[in-house]
């Protein structure tokens, strides 16, 4: 005996189509049930609402969609909100490798990261962070999966790294081989791999706590967790308050005779001393003397960086004398051993001494003086061993 066999298709209409070897008779858990049917040709067709009623779901037609919503009795209808829902993909971790891309795939590897107040130099081009921002560097393999020759560049990957407030920021700088500080944008043979580093600037507080990795617009993405996972910056720069490592301190404390990082220049105290000689063609006024500092400089860029220019625009000194009070440096750069003018270019690694002074009552010392480039981090000398 033939068992009758449902089968339910949803028509263009609100109809609800049942083949059936026989005339069915529905009983739904149990209970017989009226439905209202309809045969045409050796088919049943059923009305959609009272069919739906019986077996205790809703169904609504979306016309714009062509499709019918059925919703069980109780549960609440599946909606998506426009642009709240992330970026399909998964987790990465540290170590592992990942195949991205669907059209032209290639093997990502996440081998370290790190933060770092110091500049990285890509080719010509020199990355160094301001006083509120620090550089997340990224350590990274490539390898070709295919079958023919493919390109690795700078903007084979789309890095993006997620802040504490949620706010992006997109890598967008050119990308070197590991060990070198030349731009890389090269050919992989197939199975060849490479290890490549990017570095970019984000805020100088807290930890980064989530990466994007994207390879092609619409395939899957990776995330990776980075809380915890980054190397955290070394002291003095990284603030005692953060005990991750990861916020920088705007204000460096900073000792002479150490070298410190700014933008195209590293910065070193020398020494102070205090005279009545003429700085600048000019002696101290009557019952003053100067505070006379004298720095090293040297050019931290990569050879592959331009020569980088120095003179008095350069930086910004300030000085907080035993009193309290504080006054801006004015002048010109003044030649180590002459009392003459201090300006030029350096090449990379090259360094050069200059003075700077301040004028200053005969019984006032210096307390602490402050040294920038620009827009970099501020370093502040603890000049007590100079009384």
């Amino acid at each position: 005996m033939l068992r009758p066999r449902l089968l339910l298709l949803f028509g263009l209409g609100l109809g609800l189509l049942v083949l059936a070897a026989a005339l069915p008779t529905f009983v739904i858990n149990g209970k017989t049930v009226k439905v209202d049917t309809l045969e045409k040709g050796g088919k049943y067709y059923v009305e959609v609402q009272g069919f739906a009623k019986a077996l205790g779901v809703s169904v609504t037609y979306d016309k714009a969609k062509n499709q019918f919503v059925i919703v069980s009795v109780g549960q609440a209808a599946q909606t998506q909100v426009a642009g709240t829902t992330q970026l399909a993909g998964g987790e990465g971790e540290f170590g592992k490798t990942y195949t991205l891309g669907q059209s032209s795939p290639l093997n990502f590897t996440l081998r370290s990261a790190e933060y770092t107040v110091s500049q990285v130099t890509v080719g010509t081009s020199v990355y160094a962070p301001e006083a509120n921002e620090k550089l997340l560097i990224l350590h990274y393999t490539v390898q070709n999966p295919n079958q023919q020759d493919k390109n690795v560049n700078w903007n084979s990957f789309k890095f993006t790294v997620v802040d504490a407030k949620d706010f992006n920021h997109v890598f967008d700088s050119f990308v070197a081989r590991e060990g070198t500080t030349e731009v890389y944008d090269v050919n992989l043979k197939p199975a060849q791999k490479v290890d490549l580093v990017a570095a970019w600037a984000v805020p100088a507080s807290g930890a980064m706590p989530k990466l994007i990795v994207e390879r092609e617009r619409g395939a899957p993405v990776l995330r990776y967790d980075l809380r915890g996972k980054v190397k955290p910056l070394p002291a003095p720069f990284a603030d005692p308050a953060d005990p991750s490592g990861a916020t920088a301190l705007e204000e460096v404390p900073a000792k002479a005779g150490t070298y410190y990082p700014m933008l195209k220049f590293d910065m070193r105290l020398e020494s102070v001393s205090y005279n009545t000689e003429p700085m600048d063609k000019r002696p101290p006024a009557e019952g003053k003397r100067y505070l006379v500092a004298t720095f090293a400089i040297k050019n931290a860029c990569a050879p592959t960086a331009r020569e980088a220019n120095y003179s008095y625009s350069n930086f910004k000194f300030e000085l907080k004398d035993t009193d309290g009070e504080k006054q801006e440096f004015d002048g010109y750069l003044i030649k180590a051993a002459r009392d003459e003018h201090a300006e030029g270019k350096l090449k990379s690694g090259e360094e050069y001494k200059f003075r700077i002074y301040f004028e200053l009552p005969q019984e006032v010392k210096g307390q602490t003086l402050y040294a920038a480039e620009g827009k970099s981090r501020v370093y502040a000398f603890d000049l007590s061993q100079f009384q």
